[in-house]
């Protein structure tokens, strides 16, 4: 089982490198730059697929069903584990991972279309981001 620390370190790094390279590369006017972080955002994609895929955001204290039921709730949301809390925020990593394919895609062709997506995706890059932060305080 991968560690809380890795789930939560690793696309926090991603982004934060991702978004610097590519506001780099724009303000020193080198498409390199931009391109590669691009890249970045699309592997923390194919990470972020890779470990939904492989189950490693699976709760390691799921809920017991030998004991009886006494009719309380039976999920309180202050009682979601934190990988749970965590599984959409790594689907919005894959769509985000999506998005930068297009951009690095449109970005070969230097066409507006690129800074456009790549907008976007910076914008929720960091709107993940502070998700991820959020939740990692509020366990």
């Amino acid at each position: 089982m991968i560690s809380n620390f890795t789930i939560l370190s690793i696309p926090q790094w991603a982004v934060f490198v991702a978004v610097t390279v590519i506001i780099y590369g724009w303000t020193e006017g080198k498409r390199a730059f931009t391109q590669i972080g691009t890249v970045l955002l699309v592997l923390l994609g194919i990470f972020a697929a890779w470990v939904i895929y492989t189950g490693l955001l699976v709760p390691e204290s799921l809920f017991d069903t030998t004991e009886a039921l006494d009719g309380e709730e039976l999920f309180n949301p202050d009682e979601i584990p934190m990988e749970g809390r965590l599984l959409p925020v790594y689907w919005g990593f894959v769509l985000n991972g999506a998005i930068a394919l297009a951009a690095f895609i449109t970005g070969t062709k230097d066409g507006k279309a690129s800074k456009t997506l790549r907008i976007i995706a910076i914008v929720f890059s960091l709107f993940l981001f502070f998700a991820m932060i959020g939740i990692s305080r509020s366990v």
